[in-house]
């Protein structure tokens, strides 16, 4: 009983460490960012001193570590993120080694994970691309692309490869790097540019 116990409890760290993997290869952001955040919840919430100070800490951490993605500052913010990870996943356990070993299976089944979505064809970070480029790069602003892409504006073609959102799709018989308008789209799929802003060329899968 208390093996089965001991089980279920590490299920929850896995599956939060899971969600936290599947959050930063699609667009459910908010779906599986949650479903990670109560997963570690229960998780603390079961083990050590049930402190909400140490889950918070580990929580911040995780936040940090992710934003450090987003964020170029010579890695001082992942450091912090880390030094806080680790302190609020320690200061809430018992048996130290135990948890060290459970936490590492945690990140080795999250690491297969996201090996098998790679192998999937899904991207690290599908929105990364329009927070780069999320500012408007229109010709009336001063910016200039080289190269007038609203040519293809309303033309049809197929995608190349899957959209998740971003891939490669042929129009006009050129093979263009283009995002979908947030749904995927699969490999051969007929597709229509709804949207063009600077170098970002926006379709739709046509029924």
């Amino acid at each position: 009983m208390y093996f089965m116990l001991e089980v279920i409890i590490l299920l929850f760290l896995v599956i939060g460490f899971i969600c936290l993997v599947v959050m930063l290869f699609t667009n459910k952001f908010y779906v599986f960012g949650g479903l990670s955040i109560i997963s570690f919840f229960i998780y603390f919430m079961m083990v050590g001193d049930g402190s909400w100070v140490t889950f918070l800490l580990f929580l911040s951490g995780i936040f940090l570590l992710i934003l450090e993605i987003f964020i170029p500052d010579f890695g001082l913010i992942g450091i912090a993120g880390f030094v806080l990870l680790a302190l609020g996943y320690l200061s809430n356990q018992n048996d130290l080694w135990g948890s060290l070993f459970d936490l590492g299976l945690a990140i080795v089944i999250a690491v297969i994970t996201a090996y098998i979505l790679l192998k999937k064809g899904y991207t690290f970070l599908p929105g990364k691309s329009s927070l780069v480029l999320g500012t408007s790069l229109q010709k009336n602003r001063g910016y200039s692309t080289g190269r007038d892409y609203t040519i293809y504006l309303g033309k049809t073609g197929t995608a190349v490869t899957t959209l998740r959102p971003s891939g490669k799709a042929e129009i006009d018989g050129k093979v263009l790097d283009v995002l979908s308008d947030g749904n995927v789209i699969r490999e051969g799929a007929s597709v229509q540019v709804i949207h063009v802003e600077g170098i970002k060329i926006i379709v739709k899968e046509l029924a």
